[in-house]
């Protein structure tokens, strides 16, 4: 047996078939392009999925912002009734102050319910705004979790309102501190004291005796007790206006936002 045979070859089949270099690079091509939209297709479906949770996330936060607004509106209400009421006893006081003036006080002798009256006008009630919300989601940002570009603009009229009635209040305040010192010059201290501690409140009880018993001024110059007038009219004004127009405005506001903010986030 020969150590070197030729080995014959083998013809190739009818089945087998050569592969050319350009049909593989193609195989390639679309096999990098499958992998290729796949990958995108899982970023996009992954940035859909992510966009769907910070959404989702964005009108919770809102819905429980909304909440707390109105609350703070409803609180805000209640606030601005007792503002009234109280404002109102004072308005009476000052009306039956400048009655007594005008009247005259002969002798110098007033009846008590003139120290209760000036007692209870030394007062300029303020709200106390419920924007503990407000303030936080303006500070932080969160504001634009709201949407509704209505709901926005109303939220700020609202509060920018409430700046407006600050001012008034602490111009209010300025005419007061004037009512003060008239006061002092006028009425005695001994026969003030049973009254220095009333508030502007219904609830006051006040013995009719003591209202209506005669008591001394210190001081019943005319044109010192038409001083004191005089700075309780031009303080009339200011509770006229807020009782009459602003404080029912805000009241309406103050609804108005409870309404829609409601609606909007299908709060019940």
């Amino acid at each position: 047996m020969e150590e070197n045979q030729n080995i014959p070859e083998v013809p190739p089949t009818e089945n087998q078939q050569t592969v050319s270099p350009s049909t593989a690079e193609k195989r390639n091509l679309i096999s990098y392009f499958k992998e290729f939209l796949m990958l995108f297709l899982a970023v996009f479906c992954g940035f859909l999925a992510e966009n769907y949770r910070d959404n989702q996330s964005e009108i919770a936060y809102a819905k429980e912002y909304a909440k707390s607004l109105i609350t703070d509106l409803e609180n805000d209400t209640v606030m601005i009734n007792g503002t009234i009421e109280q404002k109102l006893i004072i308005l009476n006081s000052i009306d039956s102050i400048s009655q007594t003036i005008h009247q005259g006080i002969a002798g110098n002798m007033v009846k008590g319910s003139f120290y209760y009256h000036s007692q209870i006008v030394s007062f300029s009630p303020t709200t106390i705004w419920n924007d503990a919300t407000l303030i936080q989601i303006t500070q932080s940002g969160n504001l634009r979790y709201f949407k509704n570009a209505e709901l926005v603009n109303k939220i700020s009229a609202y509060y920018s309102r409430q700046g407006y009635i600050s001012g008034l209040v602490e111009s209010d305040k300025i005419k007061r501190n004037t009512t003060l010192e008239i006061k002092s010059r006028i009425l005695n201290n001994y026969h003030y004291k049973p009254f220095s501690s009333l508030l502007p409140r219904k609830e006051n009880e006040i013995i009719d005796s003591l209202m209506n018993v005669l008591m001394p001024l210190q001081n019943s110059d005319k044109d010192l007790l038409n001083e004191f007038a005089n700075s309780l009219e031009n303080r009339k004004f200011y509770f006229t206006l807020v009782i009459s127009e602003t404080y029912p405005m805000m009241k309406s506001q103050a609804k108005e936002l409870i309404l829609l903010l409601k609606k909007e986030y299908n709060i019940k």
